[in-house]
């Protein structure tokens, strides 16, 4: 990768694992959820509005905004199910691992083919994420348990990852008809802005659709979130400009190390060797990837 796109998926990464941890310590993650895109979309309306000024739309770019937005929209709603259903230490891992293989073998249509010590790195970070939730390195529910894996929860995480990878290689040939990085930010900015709105309507009608209960939710958190979720993104799309899709997928996991080590250095105070190897894995696996 590109020093360039490392700093900027770094940056991402930070303000991520801010957002993620925000909406994990929330009781009703859907309503969360909803609640952050919708404050994304409104706070956001008025330099969008000044924005279409200044943006030009292609038929290609409009195809890939609004599949990325409605794919968006599912990963959002499917993970809070997932969250819902059953252990976030178990549902996360598994949304944000198994996008990065579909994305690694997605992307070999796009021309991208990773290199040895790419792909070396993207299989240390998927195992890294795979070992994070387990308390201790035994065969039974504090550790590997084929029912950790088999329920309704990791079904959910499974259909949020699977539009996870489907929106990110989406938002990859967006990302390459807006090449010109010095002179398209204002397009990259109002790309993820409509995508944060589409989003936003289809978690809505999902919603509406299953007659999910939406459960109150500590407005202020929401706002944040709904803040960072604009910048957090942009970030990545420019980096999809110039690197390879599987590489800043990848890379963006160092998220997880982030939040992990917050969580347990602040919030649980509680350190676990599964826990560290899963961490150091990650962090390898990033490493291999950012000097590839």
């Amino acid at each position: 990768m590109s020093e360039r796109a490392i700093l900027l998926v770094l940056l991402s990464a930070c303000l991520h694992a801010a957002w993620n941890l925000f909406s994990k310590s929330s009781d009703a993650p859907v309503a969360f959820l909803l609640r952050a895109l919708r404050f994304s979309a409104l706070f956001y309306a008025p330099l969008f509005l000044w924005m279409q000024f200044r943006v030009a739309y292609s038929p290609l770019l409009i195809a890939c905004l609004t599949g990325s937005g409605v794919c968006t929209g599912l990963y959002f709603f499917c993970l809070g199910k997932a969250y819902h259903h059953g252990k976030v230490s178990v549902a996360y891992p598994v949304a944000r691992s198994f996008p990065i293989l579909v994305i690694t073998f997605g992307a070999l249509f796009l021309g991208e083919v990773p290199s040895p010590r790419g792909a070396m790195g993207v299989v240390l970070v998927v195992s890294g994420c795979f070992i994070l939730p387990w308390q201790r390195f035994v065969c039974g529910p504090e550790g590997f348990c084929l029912e950790n894996y088999h329920n309704r929860s990791v079904l959910w995480a499974l259909a949020a990852a699977l539009f996870t990878a489907c929106f990110s290689l989406l938002d990859k040939v967006a990302a390459l008809a807006m090449r010109d990085i010095g002179e398209s930010m204002v397009d990259k900015v109002n790309y993820v802005y409509l995508q944060n709105a589409i989003a936003w309507a289809t978690i809505a009608i999902c919603i509406r659709i299953a007659r999910y209960k939406v459960y109150p939710v500590a407005r202020w958190r929401a706002y944040v979130c709904g803040a960072i979720f604009l910048a957090s993104y942009s970030l990545i799309l420019m980096a999809l400009a110039t690197d390879p899709v599987a590489y800043v997928v990848s890379f963006r996991q160092i998220s997880i190390v982030i939040a992990t080590l917050i969580s347990m250095l602040w919030l649980e105070r509680q350190f676990t060797w599964p826990r560290m190897t899963g961490v150091g894995l990650i962090f390898s696996g990033v490493l291999l990837i950012g000097w590839t």
